[in-house]
């Protein structure tokens, strides 16, 4: 079969938080493409880029670093010349289309196991400062992400008092970041999971 001239970049972690966060440094570090996402199944999470060589290779090394930092990356690759086949199956994990609409505020996100930590960390969150409840994901295997949206202020507030709401019931959220100036693409990934997406509005 035919390779493809473009290369394709890809993390794989545990989680969602850790994907995204990986994702936007990925977006930010060379200039590549989204193409790509995957809530796999067993809390994996796969984040797929498209580029160059060089790019994709700068994309993938600063996503290992992101992801690495805040969760747990399981595997990740750079494929140069990926045969045509490989990449019509990485078509069937594309991302939705890209609207070109940018961010205008920072993301907050805290992901934790089971729903009785997720609604306690969502709780704190909204209560804790004037951030927005954007979105939800259930990412398999009892993963739960929350994700808030607000200034960069508000959502470091938020996230620590999502963090220190699920210690205070004894238990621990897996992992939790902020990203201060989100890249455009990954509203992609987000819109998958806003709660007017989820609750069909």
């Amino acid at each position: 079969m035919k390779s493809n001239s473009s290369a394709l970049g890809l993390i794989q972690t545990l989680g969602m938080v850790p994907a995204i966060y990986g994702a936007d440094k990925m977006l930010k570090a060379g200039s590549v493409d989204l193409v790509g996402y995957e809530n796999i199944g067993s809390t994996l999470v796969a984040i797929i880029v498209r580029g160059d060589v060089a790019a994709v290779e700068a994309a993938v090394a600063a996503g290992k670093e992101a992801a690495s930092s805040i969760g747990d990356l399981t595997g990740s690759n750079v494929m140069p010349r990926a045969i045509t086949g490989v990449h019509q199956i990485v078509s069937l994990h594309a991302a939705d289309p890209f609207d070109s609409q940018y961010f205008s505020q920072a993301l907050g996100l805290v992901e934790t196991f089971g729903i009785v930590d997720a609604l306690e960390a969502a709780d704190a969150m909204i209560k804790s400062s004037s951030v927005d409840l954007i979105g939800y994901e259930n990412v398999a295997s009892g993963y739960i992400s929350i994700l808030v949206q607000g200034d960069v202020e508000a959502c470091n507030n938020a996230v620590n008092a999502g963090v220190s709401a699920v210690e205070r019931i004894n238990s621990k959220a897996y992992s939790s970041a902020v990203i201060s100036s989100p890249h455009p693409m990954l509203k992609q990934i987000v819109d998958c999971y806003s709660l007017e997406k989820l609750l069909g509005k």
